[in-house]
């Protein structure tokens, strides 16, 4: 944590704004992207939040259930479809078949058929089960927990920070990367003209 500290620091004193007459114009360029990534990372939150509020809304409206949305209803285990060959459907583990033939009712009394995958199937006993269907009255997937909502959202507004993040150091990197080779070109053109000047003075 100290380490951390003295690096914060080290990082401020380098790119803080000064009158040193030592700083080079690439030193106050270097500063100058330094602060736009900092600032870009900082605005990120912005959109971060705000991206998490569309995730998170997304997913309470698909929680809710009723009419037109997706509801439980009982069903009734008729039996597992047979593949094309006449063998029995592939299990899904635990000796249970992939998918099965099961009837529901709708809420609106509507008798359903067709085959329903097993990972949609909550059972209730061998012949038993619940079902979750949507506003047609389809197999569909169950709605989201309020814990899983919670955690896409946050899942969304890290990803928006981590990629303004990284695009933010990218730019910095390439800057630097930029002015550290013409640094390098002024310093070797120096040493050239001070040992110009060094060999005539000896002479």
């Amino acid at each position: 944590m100290r380490s951390l500290a003295r690096w914060a620091v080290s990082r401020l004193r380098r790119y803080r704004p000064d009158h040193n007459p030592l700083r080079r114009r690439s030193d106050r360029i270097e500063a100058a992207i330094a602060a736009a990534a900092l600032a870009a990372v900082l605005f990120a939150v912005w959109p971060a939040a705000l991206a998490a509020r569309t995730v998170y809304d997304g997913g309470v409206a698909a929680e809710r259930v009723g009419p037109g949305t997706p509801q439980l209803v009982e069903a009734t285990l008729v039996e597992a479809p047979a593949a094309e060959d006449g063998s029995a459907a592939p299990a899904a583990g635990r000796g249970l078949p992939a998918a099965s033939s099961a009837r529901w009712t709708l809420p609106s009394g509507e008798v359903r058929e067709g085959v329903v995958p097993a990972v949609l199937l909550l059972r209730d006993g061998p012949m038993k089960a619940r079902l979750w269907v949507d506003g047609e009255g389809r197999p569909a997937a169950p709605p989201p927990h309020r814990a899983e909502t919670v955690t896409r959202a946050g899942l969304a507004a890290a990803g928006v920070v981590a990629i303004v993040t990284v695009l933010a150091w990218a730019c910095f990197a390439l800057t630097r990367h930029w002015l550290d080779r013409g640094r390098y070109r002024d310093w070797e053109a120096a040493w050239a003209a001070a040992d110009q000047r060094w060999r005539r003075h000896h002479i």
